[in-house]
Parts: C-alpha cells; sequence; structure tokens
C-alpha cells in the first residue's frame, strides 16, 4: 500500500524540509526509504487503511491548521493590531488604513485555509466512511454560510485540546521522518562497508566488526517501528480525516468571527444555544451583507470579535480604534474578492517583482550598519550590483553631489556624520523589520524551504509585497546614500567616492 502512494508523494516529499534537515534533491530520499518499506511489509503503516508515507503530508496540513489557529487566537489578533498594524513602515510604505490591513490579513488566512481545505477533501476521498467524504461540498456550504456549523465543528472548549492533538501528532511525525532518513542512511552504507568487507576477507585480511555495524541498523530500525506507531504513520484515513476535516470548520468559523466585520463577503456568526457559534439565520454570505453593515460607522473594533460597539457617549479603550471604512454595498464580482485582496496595486513592489530583491538589499545594510568601520568600497559597490540600473544610478548621483559639497567644505565632518548616522538608524528603524519579513514571508512559502512548523507566519501586510514603489526605493536611496557617507568619514577620506 505504501509503494502505492509513491507517486503521489513524490511532489512534494524531496523539496521537504524537516527540523535538522536540508532540503533533499529528486529521488536521494524516496528510494532508500521505499526500499526499507519493502523489506518490512507486514509490519506498522501496511495496513491499507493507514496512511503511510501519507503522514508526512497530512503533518504539514496539520501545521498549517495549528498555525492559523494560533494567529486567531485572542492573543494572536492582539498582536496584529498593537504590532504589525501599527508599525512605521507598515503605515508609510502600505497603508494607514488598519480596515484594509485587517481585509489583506483576511484574505491571507483563508487562502491557507483554502489550500488545507483542499487537502483535506483529497484525504477524505480515501475514507471509507461517508464523512469526510466530499468535503469540497461542506466546505463550499459553510462559505456560503449554509453549514451546520454546530454539528460540523468542534465544541469552543474542546478546540484547543484538538489543536494540542494535532501538535502531538506533527512533533512525533517529523520525528519520525528523521528516524527514517537515518535509517536509509545506514541502509546505503551497509550495502558501500559490505563489499569493502568482502573484499578484505578475500584477501586474507582479519575479518572486521561486522555485528556492530548490523547492531546499529537494528536498533535504528527499532527506533522507526516504535515511531510509526506513535505517529500518524498508522492512523487511519477515517480517524485523521475526520480531526482535519472539524478543524478546518472550527477555523472558518473563528475567521468569520474575527473579521466579519472587514469582509462583507464572509457569512455572519452569531452564539446559539449553549454558546456555541452557528450562521445568522436567513443570512447567506455575501447576501446580506449589506443590510447588515448597513451603517459602516456604527461601532469601534477591538480584538476576537473586533466589533465592540460603544455605549451612548463612553469611549472604549483597547489597543486603538478601528474604524471600518464606509462600506459601498456589495461588489460586483464577490466571489473574488480574495483574489482581489491579495493582489498588490500596479504602484506596489509586489506588482513590479522588487519585494524581494529591495528587501534582501535592506536586509544586508542593516547588518552592514552595525559596523560601518569594517565595510570597505567594493562591498558597498556589491550593495549597488543588487539594485536595478535606475536605483543605483540614483545612487550615485546623490552620493556626486554630496561629495561635491564635502570638497568644498574641506571634506566631510563630524557633525555632517552624525547626522547621516542618525537618518540611517531611523529608517531602518522602521524599514529593516519590514525587508526581514519579507525575506522570512518567501522563505516560509517557499517548497524549498518549508518546514513543519506551526508557528503563525509572517502575513504579506508586514512585508514589502503591497509597499508604495515610490516611497521605498526614495527610502532605500536615503539609507544607502547615509551608510555610504558615513563609512567614508569612519574610514577616511581615503576610501573614495562611491561613483
Amino acid at each position: 500500500m505504501v509503494v502505492a502512494y509513491a507517486a503521489k508523494s513524490k511532489a512534494w516529499l524531496p523539496g521537504m524540509r524537516l527540523p535538522g534537515l536540508g532540503g533533499l534533491p529528486d529521488g536521494k530520499l524516496l528510494s532508500p526509504l521505499f526500499r526499507h518499506q519493502h523489506h518490512h511489509q507486514g509490519e506498522d503503516g501496511s495496513d491499507p487503511r493507514h496512511l503511510g508515507i501519507l503522514a508526512f503530508e497530512v503533518a504539514r496540513t496539520m501545521c498549517r491548521l495549528v498555525a492559523l489557529h494560533r494567529a486567531l487566537s485572542d492573543a494572536g489578533v492582539a498582536r496584529l493590531r498593537s504590532d504589525a498594524m501599527r508599525s512605521q513602515g507598515v503605515a508609510y510604505l502600505n497603508t494607514p488604513d488598519q480596515g484594509a490591513l485587517l481585509r489583506l490579513a483576511c484574505a491571507e488566512m483563508l487562502d491557507d485555509l483554502d489550500a488545507a481545505a483542499a487537502a483535506v477533501a483529497r484525504l477524505g476521498s480515501r475514507c471509507g466512511g461517508v464523512w469526510p467524504q466530499g468535503f469540497e461540498h461542506v466546505y463550499a456550504d459553510l462559505k456560503a454560510g449554509t453549514g451546520d456549523i454546530t454539528r460540523l465543528g468542534f465544541p469552543p472548549k474542546d478546540v484547543e485540546k484538538r489543536v494540542k492533538k494535532m501538535e502531538r501528532y506533527v512533533a512525533s511525525t517529523s520525528a519520525l521522518y528523521v528516524a527514517m532518513e537515518g535509517l536509509a542512511e545506514l541502509e546505503a552504507g551497509e550495502q558501500r562497508r559490505l563489499g569493502i568487507w568482502k573484499q578484505r576477507a578475500a584477501a586474507g585480511q582479519k575479518d572486521p566488526p561486522f555485528e556492530s555495524f548490523q547492531k546499529r541498523i537494528s536498533l535504528q530500525r527499532d527506533r522507526v517501528r516504535q515511531l510509526r506507531r506513535e505517529s500518524l504513520w498508522t492512523h487511519s484515513f477515517d480517524k485523521v480525516a475526520e480531526l482535519l476535516a472539524r478543524s478546518v470548520v472550527s477555523i472558518f468559523v473563528r475567521i468569520c468571527s474575527v473579521y466579519g466585520s472587514f469582509v462583507f463577503q464572509l457569512p455572519q456568526v452569531v452564539l446559539g444555544r449553549h454558546g456555541r457559534p452557528q450562521f445568522a439565520p436567513h443570512c447567506h454570505s455575501h447576501l446580506c451583507s449589506h443590510h447588515h453593515h448597513a451603517n459602516p460607522t456604527a461601532g469601534v473594533y477591538s480584538s476576537g470579535p473586533l466589533e465592540r460597539p460603544a455605549v451612548g457617549n463612553v469611549p472604549i479603550r483597547n489597543s486603538g480604534p478601528i474604524l471600518r471604512s464606509p462600506a459601498r454595498g456589495v461588489p460586483p464580482d464577490a466571489k473574488s474578492w480574495k483574489e482581489q485582496a491579495l493582489q498588490p496595486a500596479p504602484n506596489t513592489l509586489g506588482a513590479s517583482g522588487l519585494a524581494l530583491r529591495y528587501a534582501k538589499v535592506v536586509a544586508l545594510l542593516d547588518k552592514l550598519a552595525r559596523s560601518p568601520e569594517l565595510v570597505g568600497k567594493e562591498t558597498r559597490e556589491e550593495l549597488y550590483w543588487m539594485l536595478p540600473e535606475g536605483m543605483s544610478g540614483a545612487v550615485r548621483a546623490k552620493l556626486r553631489s554630496h561629495r561635491r559639497m564635502d570638497d568644498g567644505g574641506g571634506g566631510p565632518s563630524e557633525a555632517l556624520a552624525s547626522g547621516w548616522r542618525e537618518a540611517l538608524v531611523a529608517i531602518l528603524g522602521w524599514l529593516a523589520p519590514m525587508a526581514h519579513d519579507t525575506v522570512q514571508w518567501h522563505s516560509e512559502r517557499s517548497l524549498e524551504q518549508r518546514e513543519l512548523e506551526s508557528e503563525p507566519r509572517v502575513l504579506m501586510l508586514q512585508t514589502l509585497i503591497f509597499s508604495d514603489r515610490e516611497k521605498a526605493e526614495t527610502a532605500i536611496v536615503e539609507i544607502l546614500v547615509a551608510f555610504s557617507c558615513v563609512c567614508r568619514y569612519v574610514n577616511g577620506a581615503e576610501d573614495g567616492a562611491d561613483c
């Protein structure tokens, strides 16, 4: 049964990274592991009802759901509002409209949940029972506001317990992956050493300690068997698919509760009997939004859910009021609101494909700025080569202008260098975090760098993807010029001009 899954698993397994493992080239991992599985047919994981090698893909889906749950918790939403959304760089380069930022955060989280739901639907197609077969239809009903979330999801008090259970599954499955990779290496080494030992024995040399190496392999095989029993490997499709499906439902309900006030296309969630959430009666997704949000300034918002109406004239203090943007009715293409929200505007770095490139420049500059006395002209030249031609030309032109002014005044003064240093520190203070977040955002979503990590991921609103290109390029030119001038003063005039 395990070998039957090889074709479907091969697409993601080689590029997947677990703690302590690098990305493996195509074919390096699968063949030793499958040889090992073939040798042990009849042991744990050979039951066709069990996940087997698909345990690793399921663990990755669990990581995605756990990360979403953490990000949607009261603490996670509070951090988003108090830290990321109130960042000086986000407000200046992206937008000060916190309603728009919340809408973007919701779209990205829902996109992650859509991917998890698609994985659950694929898993459900292998289940023997009725539920959760056809989960893609159940999920579509949920997004339309017509599903029975009281019956399909977990009770609110049980969600945290289920999340911790998934975390344990992820940890044991990650350990299994490491153990299986180690066993594959030992078995490959066994074949090589066996050939060498046979040659030595034929030459009449003393027998090598073959038994000790075989004992290592035997112990590693025992370790793999134990971890198979503890991990997702020996769990049934039905059991795991039900856990994932109900988790998807609960997380979707949480998204609606937290972001429903800002995303009119989400179904309205209310508390029903016994305090369990349910969809508002006769209120379908994007069909009731216009009526429900007719008064766009009726409330002030805070975390979990983000709306808390003020009573009378008494102000409610929280991490900072967020007023909803005026509603303009239902968008003409309500189904594509998520895609529209995730599409950077033409004037942004994301639309021009420069976000990651500029982020790497700023991240490197942030590192070099800590010790400008150790940075020579050649290193700064490398920074300029990382820029597009137009940007590097703008930096060099501005440096020549400052160099002429410095030469006219007898060279760079300490006061002038101090001013440049203050400007450099000030701009990097809000630009560098966005650059580092941009690099991390791309790393987290790269197939070659993907790890089993259940911590909340960096959101797109924290990155340079939606940053205004003109503002970002102006800031980058300023810090490059400031850094070069500081280096010229620290290293002396013989360092030369950067032109």
